[in-house]
């Protein structure tokens, strides 16, 4: 069971050693599939760390190679034989369908990590595996969309966590939450029981263990305003440990962008306004959590969400911005099994050179992979530094941008935009020039810190 090295530290490049990550994560995905995996006496699972598949491939033979996940899943035969030559392509089919496939447990796995490697796991960010699915179909989105919410056993992961950090003296932790909406529960048709419920499981470990708690997720400002609307779930909610809600796409400034995007909202700013003021008053981050440049995306568009990133800036100062330039074709997202992708140039190239995948990170610059046209893909990185500019000037930019692999001699970023881009990373690369950016994508996309 392999743990890839996140896409900002580069292992690509020659000679680059493998060394520790600057934030650490716990693997929870891989050491998940391996307690189901041998619970069910289906394999012996091995956790190790490890380079990208090629440099596995040169040491064992790559039919003993099992590759899967949502971004391999929807790969057809031959594109994932192209990338993974050898290799055998494993769906994650058949470990939902196993009858405890949502309430295993990480005791075993945990136990097999030396309590050094733990300290550094607990005092860093970890996931809390807390739900999976989400109604909505986001065209962009390669999570488990168009299905039902469904539940770990969070309460025993959380017991766990907070169980090795009592017994090694840490008083603290911070979690993701996995929720690809977390209040989605009180939209119409939900069961908002199953939120709280797990909500007071948290606090119940929590307070049982005397270690402190703080949590953070994604959510939709129509969901988080219908579970907000009571002030015993924003007590719970407080009480529970979270600090900051990710407010996603559908406060884009444009109808037709979100109807692109297949985010079924059709209101623009009113959710989104109530929302933010909500979270301002009572003492939570809202994070502006937006991805555009998709291909519907024009100059009126960007600005009209600039314009909307900047009035929430500006009217919310405990606001912090995350903003992405879309990838419109992921492995994982519809969009990759549209129409006139398969046998593109863009797809062509990622079949010939797979390290190009880097590109299609939805931290990344727009690049010659996602923004095939040289005005689009210069517009919206125009754009996108622009924005995260004037979060950056009020020392609340969350999420760097980061380079894209690329010819010398591709554009990226217009003369005005790469000033502004500089400023953004001046710790990280003051000397970082337009005609020198490609040359600092490694040293950059090292440094900066990672999202989260």
């Amino acid at each position: 069971m392999i743990h890839p090295p996140y896409v900002h530290d580069n292992y690509l490049a020659e000679g680059t050693p493998f060394v520790t990550d600057r934030q650490p994560f716990l693997p929870v995905a891989p050491m998940y599939a391996a307690e189901l995996l041998e619970r069910h006496r289906l394999a012996e699972p091995v956790l190790f760390d490890c380079h990208v598949y090629r440099h596995l491939a040169e040491r064992v033979d790559p039919a003993r190679i099992h590759v899967g996940g949502q971004g391999v899943e929807r790969l057809s035969s031959e594109e994932f034989q192209r990338i993974f030559p050898g290799a055998r392509k494993t769906d994650r089919g058949a470990l939902a369908q196993l009858p405890d496939a949502m309430d295993a447990g990480l005791e075993r796995q945990m136990a097999r990590l030396s309590d050094v490697d733990l300290r550094v796991y607990l005092a860093n960010e970890m996931t809390l595996p807390f739900s999976q699915g989400c109604l909505f179909g986001c065209s962009f989105c390669g999570a488990q969309t168009k299905r039902r919410e469904s539940f770990f056993d969070t309460r025993a992961f959380l017991d766990l966590y907070c169980g090795h950090a009592q017994r090694l003296g840490i008083p603290s932790l911070y979690l993701y939450c996995t929720s690809l909406d977390f209040f989605q529960q009180a939209l119409p048709g939900g069961d908002l029981a199953q939120l709280t419920g797990r909500l007071e499981a948290v606090l119940e470990v929590s307070e049982r263990h005397g270690v402190e708690v703080g949590m953070h997720a994604l959510t939709r400002a129509d969901s988080y305003n219908a579970a907000m609307a009571s002030d015993e779930i924003r007590d719970l909610v407080r009480a529970a440990g979270f600090d900051r809600f990710g407010f996603g796409a559908d406060g884009a400034a444009s109808v037709a962008v979100l109807r692109a995007m297949r985010k079924h909202a059709d209101e623009l700013r009113s959710d989104l306004i109530h929302a933010f003021d909500h979270a301002e008053r009572n003492d939570f981050i809202p994070e502006i959590l937006y991805v555009f440049g998709i291909p519907e995306d024009t100059r009126d568009t960007l600005i009209e969400t600039r314009e909307l990133c900047g009035l929430l800036l500006e009217e919310f100062p405990n606001s912090e911005y995350r903003g992405f330039p879309a990838k419109n074709e992921i492995p994982g997202n519809s969009n990759w099994n549209r129409s006139g992708w398969r046998g593109s140039p863009a797809h062509t190239r990622l079949m010939d050179e797979p390290d190009l995948f880097l590109n299609l990170g939805f931290e990344t610059l727009a690049n010659d992979i996602s923004h095939d046209e040289p005005d689009k893909r210069l517009m919206v990185n125009r754009y996108a530094v622009d924005m995260s500019y004037r979060a950056h000037e009020l020392g609340r930019v969350r999420s760097y941008l980061t380079i894209p692999m690329a010819d010398h001699g591709t554009e990226i970023m217009d003369d005005e935009t790469v000033e502004r881009f500089r400023e953004i990373v001046a710790n990280y690369a003051p000397d970082l020039r337009k005609e020198n950016v490609t040359e600092h994508r490694v040293a950059l996309n090292s440094a900066i810190p990672k999202d989260s």
